[in-house]
Parts: structure tokens; C-alpha cells; sequence
């Protein structure tokens, strides 16, 4: 039998499959056989192989993403709709489904941009940066908001500069497809005949039917039956939870004057500031895979632009209009604007920085782009605050900063704690000298005190707390405000008894039969106007007059949907009369007949009013065009959705 399996093994077929399984354990390891992979994307984007089934692009959203994205889009609805907000309904896949469909799209234009090898390069992605609000102090651009924003996100200059950089990649051919958006004169004569339309309506406001009979017991407890998500109640927990707040928290209120000139000397850079530097510069570019003849010719046509531009009387702005190839700042005459140092490094910065007299221009300076030629277009002059004019501001930032290590040593030491026992809440806040308190029940979606915050309950409700009651890891809730928690009730989401919700069973019960009587009786008239019967004859049998409506506009003062309707309806013809129906309640209906007909007039309209109305239908054809490219851009990739994980 050995013999047997000796021989089976050997030859060329062993061999083959001996290679594959090296070939695959090579390519994915080893590993992989003995610890399978827990996929936890909200979505993956796969593109196509460039090579069989290697060198395709693949891409997820993680869930923690789609989370926060989600509750982004919840607060932005709540703060829209105010009291009207339902956020059951917004909880519903479709709403869910809005949002991971717009971060899809955004990773599908990253993919394309990545694809398609479309690069930023840094002056354009320097000139966007000085145009972002928070990186301005009284609109204009300041490198110490620049320097707080980056430590505010925790990320060097350069690792934001390539954010910043894919961010505009990924918007590029959008924005060219966008900028193609037009509107003709006789598009624009179409649309304002369309949009001063006028129409003459009748409507007649239907009353709501009679209340029915008193629902018998067998149809509320049927109703109740087949209705049963109205009736249950959600999925509740209680926590225990410690809560750390550096504003309560204890910290000192004096500082000797020694220890501010200290901390003076050691931050006096803050205190001075460099002159800042206004460049404007001619680019000749040199291609990726250009020889060094190439770049030689480049640097001698760059050397004879920097000669031209230093003679007597020279106009740089006009030399940059006439032979720069950076398209984003040759209409300018060049200029980028205000550079402090590290906003460009290499090259480009020691020739800037080498200048120091307006006008001055420098060699040609050499980056991946070509060969650029740099003048000093403007230079202020820096300045410096002594020790008396900032000893305010050092104190009340030491203090703060006292505060901040009285505040993150106290989480440190709760959170070390914890790590050690990840069961128990209670001992790891006695150790550090925190006071325990417990939340009554709450949902997903609601709760009070503390649970009324959305970040608290997505913690409590995550599995890792409510099945695996373990303690949470620090959730912010404000600045220097966490809170830790530790789930220790569940009640199950269970079906309200029939006795507790008899009256409001029998409320909704009749709340749908009058509904849909109301519609069964609009339905029946609207048969009836559109067989030819007169809308004086309907309204009299239901006890209403007909009301005339001449004249409406698009803007008229009327309820959204009655509107809609009323210029939905197609203008009438011969004996066919244009009717609808329209719901303005959840009992109650109304019948609209359009009687008549008018083109708007256009009018005399001055230059600057067409040119702005061409320019809005313009930007609505742009937003079309571009979310069509989107779509069709989707078409080239595969989108797998992990619904089971929204």
C-alpha cells in the first residue's frame, strides 16, 4: 500500500500541483490556510484585472467609516427637519443606502483618478490649501491656522499635502466633464416659456368619508397581529459609565514668573514671524521619461526667460502669460501668492528663499515638474512680541495645558486599567477615584442624560458591549469630555402585550380605514371627471363647491403636492379633460382639473439677468452631466454590499 501511494506521488502531476500549492502559499501565505479572514467593509470596490486575475484595484469602506459618515448624515437631517425629524424612518436600508452610495462614489473617482494616472502637482495643491476657510484668519491665509489644523488631525505637512493632492486628482475629471455644461439662447427662451407658465385650475377639496363603525375586538387583534413592528418595543440596555471632564477637574490657577519665562524662551519662535514671501514663477515643464537632452534644452530656455526677466523695465507677469505651462497660475502672470517655508521644500524653496529684494529673480530651480523661474513678487517683514506683550497668553496656555495632562494622565491611567480587566468597570474607577453612575434603559435611537448623546449609544450598542459586555474604549463626546462605559442590562426587543396598546391599535385601525376610504372615494370621482362628468355635478354630491384657481404659477401659494399635480396634468384637448388627484392629508383628497393653458411670457430681459439664468441652466446641465459620468464610471468596477453590516 505504501508502494502505492509512492508511485501516485511522483511524477509529473505531483510536481505540477506540488508548484501550484507553492506558487499560492508564496502569493498569500501560508497563514491563510489556518486563519481565515473576517471581512468587516461596509463595501468593497474591485476593478478590473490588468493581468488574469492580478493588478486589479481593490478598495473597501470600512464599517467604523460608514458609521461616522452615517451619523454625520443623521445630524445634518435632525438639524434640517427639527421637531418633523422621524429617526426610525431615517434608520431604514434606503437612508443607509444614500450615504454608503455617495462614499462609494467617492472611492470610485479615487480608483479612476489612480488608474488613469492623474497627478496634482504642489503649486496647484499649495494654491487650494490658501483658499480653505479654516486655514484663514480674516479670509486670508495664515500659516499658524495652518500649523493648529494639522495638529488638530494629527498629521505632518506633507502626509495632508498628498490628501489634499488625491482629494483634487479624484475631482479633476468631474469638474472638466462639469465645466462643459451649456444652455443656449433657445434653450433658455424654452425654459422661461416653461417656467411663467400659467394655468387655470378647479379643485375641489374633498370631504373626509364618515368614521366607520367601532372596530370589533377580532379586528383590532388582528390588526395588531399583522402589525406587530408598530406595537414592539426596541431593544433597550443600561450602563454603568465614568465620565472625565477637564473643565471640573482640578488644576493649579497660579504660575511663577519664572517658570512663563521659561516656557517663553523655549517657544520664542511662536512669538516671531517670518517675513512672508509672494512668488510668481514661469514653468517649463519637462516630461517624466524626458532624456537629458531634453532637460538640458528645458534649463537653457528657463535660463533665457530668467535673463529676459531681469533686464530693466521687464514684465514677468507678461513673460509668465506668454510661456509658463502651469495652466493654474499663467492666466495670473504666474503669481502663487504668499509661501511660507515648507509650503515647497527642495529646490523650489532654496531659490525662493535665496532672494532678498522684490523683483529679484532666481536661477532656474529644478522639481519633478521642470524647471521653474522664481521672482520675489512682495515681502513683508517679520516682527516680534517681548515677553511682556504675549505673559498673558503664555499663562492662560499653561494653564490650559495643565488642564490637558491633568485630564489625558487621568484617562491613561483609567484606560491601563481597564486593558487589564476588560470585564468590570467598578474596580479600574475606584483605582483612579471616579464615581460609578448608571443610565435607566434606552434605545439605539433615544435616550436621556447621557444616552442622549448619538456616540454614547453607538458604543453601548456595538457588540463588543451589549453581547460581549465588555468595557468600552473612551468615547469623546466633547473636547477633554470622555465617557467609558460598560453594558450591564439588555432587554430584548419584544412585542408590546395587545392590553397596553388596545387604544392606540384601535386609533391606527381607524386612522387606515378613513385613509383608505378617502381614497376609494377620490378614486371613484376621478373615474367619474374623467368619463366626462362635470366637476360642479361631483362637488355637489359630496357637498362641496368647486374651487377656482386662475392664474397659478409655479410659485404660487399653494401646499407643494397640489402644486405638483396642477402642472403635471397636460393641458386639455377637445372634449378630454385633464384631472387628477392629489392626497393632502392621510384622510383627505382633492380632485384638480386644469381648464386652461398659457405660455409664459418672456419678455424683455437685460444682458446681465439672461446671462445669469443661461449660467444656472448651465450648472444644472453640468450636475446631470457629471453624476452621469459617475454612473458610468461605476459600470467599469464591481460593488459588493455587506447590507447584513449597515
Amino acid at each position: 500500500m505504501l508502494q502505492t501511494i509512492r508511485d501516485k506521488s511522483s511524477g509529473w502531476m505531483a510536481f505540477t500541483i506540488l508548484g501550484l500549492v507553492i506558487i499560492t502559499m508564496a502569493f498569500f501565505g501560508v497563514e491563510s490556510y489556518f486563519s481565515p479572514k473576517i471581512e468587516t467593509y461596509s463595501a468593497k470596490i474591485e476593478g478590473p484585472a490588468k493581468f488574469w486575475i492580478w493588478g486589479k484595484q481593490v478598495r473597501e469602506i470600512p464599517q467604523d467609516r460608514f458609521q461616522r459618515r452615517f451619523e454625520q448624515a443623521r445630524q445634518a437631517e435632525r438639524s434640517r427637519q427639527g421637531d418633523a425629524f422621524d429617526s426610525a424612518r431615517f434608520e431604514a436600508i434606503q437612508s443607509k443606502r444614500e450615504v454608503l452610495d455617495r462614499l462609494i462614489d467617492e472611492e470610485v473617482l479615487a480608483m479612476a483618478a489612480e488608474r488613469d494616472g492623474i497627478t496634482i502637482g504642489e503649486a496647484e495643491v499649495a494654491a487650494e490649501l490658501k483658499q480653505m476657510e479654516e486655514f484663514q484668519v480674516n479670509g486670508q491665509y495664515s500659516a499658524d491656522q495652518y500649523r493648529l489644523g494639522l495638529a488638530a488631525r494629527g498629521m505632518t505637512h506633507g502626509q495632508f499635502m498628498a490628501t489634499v493632492a488625491a482629494d483634487m486628482a479624484s475631482r479633476t475629471v468631474p469638474g472638466e466633464v462639469a465645466a462643459t455644461g451649456l444652455a443656449t439662447d433657445a434653450e433658455l427662451e424654452a425654459y422661461l416659456v416653461l417656467a411663467r407658465q400659467e394655468r387655470d385650475v378647479e379643485l375641489i377639496d374633498l370631504p373626509t368619508p364618515a368614521a366607520p363603525e367601532a372596530p370589533t375586538d377580532e379586528a383590532l387583534k388582528a390588526w395588531y397581529d399583522s402589525h406587530g413592528d408598530r406595537y414592539t418595543k426596541p431593544e433597550q440596555v443600561a450602563v454603568e459609565y465614568v465620565e472625565i471632564d477637564g473643565a471640573t477637574l482640578e488644576v493649579p490657577t497660579v504660575v511663577d514668573e519664572q517658570t512663563l519665562r521659561q516656557r517663553y524662551d523655549e517657544q520664542r519662535r511662536r512669538y516671531v514671524t517670518e517675513p512672508v514671501r509672494t512668488a510668481a514663477h514661469i514653468l517649463v515643464s519637462v516630461p517624466a521619461d524626458a532624456d537629458e537632452a531634453e532637460v538640458e534644452a528645458a534649463r537653457e530656455r528657463a535660463q533665457a526667460l530668467a535673463d529676459q526677466a531681469r533686464e530693466p523695465g521687464a514684465d514677468f507677469a507678461a513673460l509668465a502669460r506668454e510661456n509658463s505651462d502651469d495652466v493654474g497660475s499663467r492666466a495670473d502672470g504666474g503669481m502663487l501668492g504668499p509661501i511660507e517655508a515648507g509650503v515647497f521644500e527642495g529646490p523650489f524653496q532654496d531659490a525662493l528663499f535665496g532672494l532678498d529684494e522684490v523683483g529679484q529673480v532666481a536661477d532656474p530651480a529644478r522639481t519633478p515638474e521642470g524647471w521653474h523661474v522664481i521672482q520675489l513678487a512682495d515681502l513683508e517683514p517679520g516682527s516680534e512680541r517681548s515677553f511682556d506683550e504675549v505673559r498673558g497668553e503664555i499663562e492662560a496656555e499653561y494653564l490650559a495645558t495643565e488642564r490637558d495632562r491633568v485630564y489625558s494622565d487621568l484617562g491613561n491611567r483609567l484606560i491601563e486599567r481597564i486593558y487589564r480587566d476588560p470585564t468590570a468597570l467598578a474596580p479600574a474607577a475606584k483605582e483612579v477615584g471616579l464615581e460609578v453612575k448608571r443610565t435607566g434603559l434606552f434605545a439605539r435611537d433615544a435616550g436621556e442624560g447621557i444616552a442622549a448623546m448619538a456616540e454614547v449609544r453607538q458604543a453601548a450598542f456595538a457588540d463588543a458591549q451589549r453581547v460581549d459586555r465588555q468595557v468600552s474604549d473612551a468615547v469623546e463626546i466633547g473636547p477633554n469630555h470622555l465617557v467609558v462605559l460598560h453594558v450591564v442590562e439588555v432587554e430584548p426587543a419584544a412585542l408590546i402585550p395587545f392590553e397596553e396598546v388596545r387604544e392606540q391599535v384601535r386609533a391606527d385601525l381607524v386612522a387606515d380605514s378613513l385613509s383608505k376610504a378617502s381614497e376609494k372615494q377620490a378614486q371613484a370621482l376621478l373615474e367619474r371627471a374623467r368619463a366626462g362628468e362635470s366637476f360642479a355635478d361631483l362637488a355637489s354630491d359630496v357637498g362641496r363647491t368647486v374651487a377656482e384657481l386662475p392664474a397659478l404659477t409655479r410659485q404660487s401659494p399653494l401646499p407643494p403636492m397640489l402644486l405638483e399635480e396642477a402642472f403635471r396634468l397636460s393641458a386639455p384637448t377637445g372634449d378630454a379633460p385633464s384631472v387628477g388627484m392629489v392626497r393632502l392629508g392621510a384622510d383627505r383628497h382633492a380632485l384638480v382639473r386644469v381648464t386652461a393653458v398659457r405660455e409664459g411670457e418672456v419678455g424683455e430681459l437685460d444682458d446681465a439677468t439672461r446671462d445669469a439664468l443661461r449660467q444656472q441652466l448651465a450648472q444644472a446641465r453640468a450636475v446631470v452631466e457629471a453624476e452621469a459620468y459617475v454612473r458610468a464610471l461605476r459600470r467599469q468596477y464591481t460593488v459588493t454590499v455587506a447590507e447584513d453590516r449597515l
